[in-house]
């Protein structure tokens, strides 16, 4: 993906392989390509650690509800 930033929040190098240049794309293939089982789960760890519904979701009713 194109670094816009979202690696300051969530991890990448590992499930989440960025770039901010034309040539980096081509190495995170690479190393996703070397070992895409470790890539594989540490994207899974990524989705539920960040986009789990109920996490995103308690906390954005929490913000929502001033809690």
């Amino acid at each position: 993906m194109q670094d816009t930033g979202f690696g300051n929040v969530i991890p990448t190098g590992e499930g989440a392989l960025t770039f901010s240049t034309p040539e980096e794309p081509t190495d995170a293939i690479e190393r996703l390509v070397s070992d895409p089982d470790r890539h594989a789960r540490a994207a899974r760890d990524i989705a539920e650690e960040y986009f789990d519904s109920d996490k995103v979701l308690s906390r954005l009713i929490d913000e929502a509800w001033g809690k």
